[in-house]
């Protein structure tokens, strides 16, 4: 800076002006009489300074990358126009041009990069009097994602196969390449052919698919490629050589020998069955609530690949019901039942044999019914008596009903009974009383009364008195009898009868002698 002075003015000079040198000017002049000042602002135009750092570089993958700077310290004084970004691939040396923000954007994209080479980047503000210096990145960025491609996966192997699909399993990759795997591609060639085909995009990261559509006979080969925001892995190795066919079949029993049965006791039969399913079906044969069947003496079970007997001999009313056989194979199964019916006398009536009102000539007999009807209704109860004297059984009658009223008995005797149910097949076991009974009433006569004593008589009558019995054996007295008989004679008669109650009575009609 030089100042020049003389009488009537005074020249500043300033000489190679730099920014620093802006400011307020003052001038003051003094004399005798005073002092005046004048100011005068002095602005230095220029670039502006470099954009303020660091150059942050915010995200890299491999076609772009995203960088971020501060406006310069220094406008130069006038608007910041815009920015200038530059790239640099480090093999070649050389800076290009980028692209170009507006003054009030701090951050660009660029792009597009190499993938796999080394970028620096550099911004340069700029105003009306030029660009400013550069701000450059610290070090290169390598032009990638930050994930790779995932790694490939392992071989399929096919885990079930059809006439017209494979169902395909793999191992995941080693590696998933620093992002989630999204899916995998199944891809497919035919024998003589060497080009590989989609046929398959599988939902997620799951390392099964199931191809489907496939014709039979085909001879085809299958690889998988993992997929993630990279793009797709190399192709596994592929499959060996596969022959599309059948593996699985759902087994189907043959119905036309599985038809109800119904049998007699003692009697045999044998169900011959035919059984399709691939792989050859397991046959099982269950009896009532899910019993399995095994051989023994009245049962025996001959399976073959897609065959299989039951044998039923020498049948009882036990092994009547429902048999089921089952086929089984890893496609799933086929049940058929058929029933047997075993014919059968029933079973014996239900005890206990009860014997009540029991009286000199009768009593009363009451059972339960068999358990088994033997297949068949029961059609009547025969009921027989042993006279103990004799030791023989006899009929005594029939009935429909579990119940019967026995008559003629011999008063006195001891009674056994026994009762059998009756169906079309025959007659049960018998259902026996375990006591005997004595044929008599529940009460006895009474005893003798006392002597009659007369009190009075004329020529036509006699009044007499006599006393009741000790014993009325068991029931109330109901009557009593008088009797007569002329001197002499042998033969009693009767005079009349007297109510239980009255202990005298007249005797009239008599004959004087």
């Amino acid at each position: 800076i030089s100042i020049d002075k003389s009488a009537r003015n005074t020249t500043i000079t300033i000489k190679d002006a730099e920014r620093a040198d802006g400011g307020k000017i003052t001038l003051t002049l003094t004399n005798t009489v005073g002092s005046t000042s004048a100011t005068a602002d002095v602005v230095v135009l220029d670039k502006p300074s470099r954009p303020a750092g660091p150059l942050q570089i915010e995200e890299v993958k491999a076609e772009k990358a995203v960088i971020k700077w501060d406006a310069p310290k220094d406008t130069g004084g006038s608007e910041i126009e815009g920015y200038l970004i530059e790239k640099q691939d480090t093999e070649t040396g050389r800076w290009v041009p980028a692209g170009e923000v507006g003054p009030h954007d701090r951050k660009f994209t660029v792009e597009p990069l190499t993938p796999k080479k080394k970028y620096n980047f550099r911004v340069k503000a700029k105003n009306k009097e030029g660009e400013s210096e550069a701000l450059t990145s610290d070090k290169p960025v390598l032009a990638k994602n930050p994930y790779d491609e995932p790694g490939k996966p392992g071989r399929p192997e096919i885990a079930d196969y059809d006439n017209t699909m494979v169902d395909l399993k793999w191992s995941a990759p080693s590696s998933d390449g620093g992002a989630p795997i999204t899916n995998y591609v199944i891809e497919m060639k035919e024998k003589l052919s060497n080009d590989w085909k989609e046929v398959l995009k599988t939902d997620g990261s799951k390392t099964e698919g199931k191809v489907t559509g496939l014709k039979e006979n085909d001879s085809v080969q299958f690889r998988v490629k993992a997929i993630n925001k990279a793009g797709p892995s190399e192709p596994s190795t592929e499959t060996p050589l596969h022959i599309v066919k059948h593996r699985n079949l759902k087994p189907y029993i043959d119905r036309t020998n599985l038809n109800n049965v119904v049998l007699k006791v003692g009697r045999s039969h044998k169900f011959e069955v035919d059984i399709r399913g691939e792989p050859p079906p397991k046959v099982t044969w269950t009896f009532g609530e899910d019993a399995k069947l095994s051989n023994n003496d009245f049962i025996k079970i001959d399976n073959r690949d897609y065959h299989s007997d039951l044998y039923l001999n020498k049948l009882t009313r036990k092994h009547s019901g429902k048999y089921i056989i089952t086929a089984t194979n890893a496609s799933g199964k086929d049940s058929v039942p058929v029933d047997v019916t075993v014919l059968g006398a029933p079973s014996r009536p239900e005890g206990p044999l009860k014997v009540s009102d029991v009286h000199k000539e009768g009593c009363k007999l009451k059972w339960n019914k068999p358990k088994d009807d033997g297949g068949l209704p029961i059609k009547q109860y025969e009921i027989e008596k042993l006279d103990k004297d004799t030791g023989r059984w006899t009929r005594c009658g029939k009935t429909d009903e579990p119940e019967f009223d026995v008559t003629g008995l011999t008063p006195g005797k001891e009674y056994l009974f026994r009762v059998v149910a009756t169906n079309d097949e025959g007659e049960s076991e018998p259902l026996e009383t375990l006591e005997p009974i004595l044929a008599k009433n529940p009460f006895d006569e009474p005893g003798k009364t006392g002597t009659p004593q007369i009190v009075d008589y004329d020529n036509i009558k006699v009044d007499l008195k006599w006393d009741k019995p000790k014993s009325d054996g068991g029931a109330p007295i109901t009557k009593y009898i008088i009797e007569k008989k002329l001197k002499g004679s042998p033969d009693w008669e009767k005079a009349l009868e007297v109510p239980g109650d009255k202990l005298q009575t007249d005797v009239a009609d008599l004959k004087e002698r």
